[in-house]
């Protein structure tokens, strides 16, 4: 199920309108909460969202209770508990605009925190799953991963670090399927936004080693295939982007020679002032998930300032 779920009254020609049905956002009730409530905040503003729900997953004490207290008590002592953190995250939110422009529901859950989102999806099903992201955790963008691989749904992903606006999306294009849809919801995005939005679409590519050809005029091969590049680049955005609109996106090309494709394009995004970097996830098979970690995993470990949003 797509996050941005597409109505059907068309805005305008080529376009679509877009809102989110049910969106589920963890919280740690830690560091990490600010950055993600002053971004929902602005994202609620911009983007109609019908339901969320706010969830808060804590540690299994399931072992200590069962040693020491019957199990009446047991159960006392976790409705007490569950009451007492549903009214943290109640606190955390009282001055947030967020609280004002959709329906709330609060949950709490124990155990494994990601097993745990993911039945709290499953339960409540969401096409939006929003997590936050702490910069000096040890185990820093693996919860990220690992939810990404799992979710059947679109998950946003809000490091500490960021900040509350999407004035210039980056996407990241390989020309897959999934491109496509990363470029339709940035475009998506970009509708719901009051006020300019621009959307650069990179492509991180890797030229042959032309120094094993016998080839007089290297730099001419090279200027060759670069532009060939650029043509077809510009080729995939007249096709895929809405009548009249691939003019407007700007399309950049990066030669990949010694880092990863994440350092490339984080690095390129954080270069051009990028404020958000939406990307398309792949899909739930053993090949597409080992594919899906050689990007998009490492992007979410380097992360600690731009918002990410993987698209199904």
């Amino acid at each position: 199920m797509s996050a941005l779920v597409a109505n059907e009254k068309k805005k305008e020609k080529g376009t679509s309108a877009f809102s989110v049905r049910q969106m589920l956002v963890a919280l740690e009730l830690g560091i990490a909460d600010e950055a993600v409530l002053r971004f929902l905040d602005f994202f609620t503003k911009v983007i109609p969202v019908l339901k969320v729900n706010l969830v808060h997953v804590a540690p299994r004490f399931d072992l200590f209770q069962s040693l020491y207290e019957p199990d009446s008590q047991r159960m006392i002592t976790n409705l007490e508990f569950n009451r007492e953190v549903i009214q943290e995250m109640q606190n955390r939110i009282r001055l947030h605009p967020l609280q004002k422009q959709t329906q709330l529901s609060f949950d709490v859950r124990e155990g494994d925190p990601l097993e745990a989102l993911l039945e709290e999806s499953e339960a409540h099903p969401a096409d939006l799953t929003v997590i936050g992201q702490r910069t000096d955790s040890g185990d820093h963008g693996i919860l990220a991963a690992n939810l990404v691989r799992k979710s059947k749904g679109d998950v946003l992903i809000i490091p500490e670090g960021s900040e509350a606006k999407m004035d210039h999306i980056i996407v990241p294009v390989d020309f897959s399927p999934y491109s496509v849809k990363a470029l339709e919801r940035a475009i998506a995005l970009r509708q719901a936004v009051q006020g300019p939005v621009r959307i650069t679409c990179v492509n991180v590519y890797e030229l042959p080693n032309l120094n094993i050809y016998l080839v007089e005029k290297i730099e001419d091969v090279r200027r060759i295939i670069q532009q060939d590049r650029k043509a077809a680049f510009r080729s995939f955005l007249t096709r895929y982007a809405p009548e009249g609109m691939a003019d407007s996106i700007d399309a950049e090309m990066v030669e990949r020679q010694f880092a990863s494709v994440a350092s490339y394009i984080y690095d390129f995004a954080i270069r051009e002032s990028g404020a958000m970097i939406v990307m398309g996830a792949k899909g739930h098979s053993r090949v597409e998930r080992l594919l899906l970690g050689s990007v998009t995993e490492n992007l979410l470990k380097l992360d600690d300032s731009l918002p990410v949003l993987v698209v199904r």
